[in-house]
C-alpha cells in the first residue's frame, strides 16, 4: 500500500496545536482528521443547499412538493421484487 501524497499547508499555530491534539484523542493522524472535516464541511453545505430547496419549493411549489414525497413515500414502501404497477 502505498503513501497518499501529501503537501503543506499554513495555519496558525494555534490551529496546528488543536489539529494535533483532535487527532491524537481519536487516534488518527493530522491529514486524515482535516480529511474527515472538509468531508463534514462539504456534507454540511449538501445539505444546507437541499434544505434551502426544499424551502423554496415548499412556498413556490407545493403541489409539486407534494408528488415528490408521495413519490418517496411509495418508493419507502415498495419492494423492488414485486413492483408497485404492472406497466
Amino acid at each position: 500500500m502505498t503513501k497518499p501524497e501529501t503537501t503543506t499547508i499554513r495555519v496558525r499555530r494555534e490551529t496546528r496545536d488543536r489539529i494535533k491534539r483532535l487527532a491524537g484523542a481519536r487516534g488518527i493522524s493530522a491529514p486524515d482528521l482535516i480529511g474527515t472535516l472538509v468531508d463534514r464541511a462539504e456534507d454540511d453545505d449538501l445539505f444546507a443547499r437541499h434544505a434551502t430547496a426544499y424551502q423554496e419549493m415548499s412556498a413556490t411549489q407545493p403541489d409539486l412538493l407534494r408528488e415528490i414525497e408521495a413519490e418517496d413515500r411509495a418508493w419507502d414502501r415498495s419492494d423492488l421484487t414485486d413492483p408497485l404497477d404492472d406497466g
